[in-house]
């Protein structure tokens, strides 16, 4: 239990980037985006899309950003353009499901952890339920909590796989120590309605997968919690 205390205190230290984005960004990656670099022209699409670093907030500038980075062939560009043409910012680019997974796929198999989620959500609303699953799991094996929720719910249902109680115990008890950091009063209740249902053999077999389990995100994953690094990163590789 220390421990996911702990990872969550982590994680969340991820997400928060250790410096600021200042109002000169915009004008310092736009050099790098202009001549062609597909990580600064996702970066540019970002700050428009979030209206900082020196950047009105315009989704279709954004958009337009993405489109030259994910043809450039950066995962969290395409990443991006699919969540525009899955409808992100209605108006600023064409609704299009079939684009939105094409490029969160792309995204999702360079190891985007958020990706990986989208494209699994997506084709479980199309039951394919194995493809759901695979991807459920990679997201889930990187430390996304929604995706360890889920990935619980899919071993519960028994899609494709046979059911698999103690994968569901495992999965949802990592989901909410992940997510809250302890087991609410109302999680243990749910893991004790799940444990009913199991031999003491299959408790002990999620208990310690749960104490072994260790969150593995891709550097693609850690790369996206920190954009001011990586654009200080980058500003400095091309100086």
């Amino acid at each position: 239990m220390k421990f996911f205390a702990l990872l969550l205190a982590l994680l969340l230290a991820c997400i928060t980037p250790a410096q600021a984005i200042d109002q000169n960004t915009l004008e310092q990656v736009m050099v790098l985006a202009n001549r062609g670099n597909a990580e600064a022209q996702y970066h540019v699409g970002m700050l428009y899309n979030n209206g900082i670093g020196g950047a009105s907030k315009d989704p279709k500038l954004a958009f337009d950003w993405f489109l030259k980075s994910a043809t450039g062939k950066d995962p969290l560009g395409a990443y991006k353009l699919g969540c525009y043409y899955a409808g992100q910012f209605p108006g600023a680019a064409p609704l299009d499901p079939q684009q939105a997974l094409d490029y969160k796929l792309f995204s999702a198999e360079a190891g985007y952890a958020l990706a990986q989620y989208d494209v699994a959500n997506t084709y479980y609303r199309k039951a394919d339920h194995a493809q759901a699953g695979k991807w459920w799991k990679l997201a889930a094996q990187q430390g996304f909590a929604p995706s360890a929720f889920n990935l619980s719910k899919w071993y519960h249902d028994g899609n494709v796989e046979a059911r698999d109680l103690a994968m569901t115990y495992a999965w949802f008890k990592i989901s909410q120590l992940l997510s809250r950091g302890k087991l609410t009063d109302t999680a243990q209740a749910s893991l004790d309605t799940i444990a009913a249902q199991m031999s003491s053999e299959q408790v002990q077999t999620a208990e310690k997968f749960v104490s072994d389990w260790r969150p593995t995100p891709t550097a693609l994953t850690l790369a996206a919690r920190d954009a001011p690094g990586r654009i200080e990163a980058l500003l400095k590789a091309t100086n």
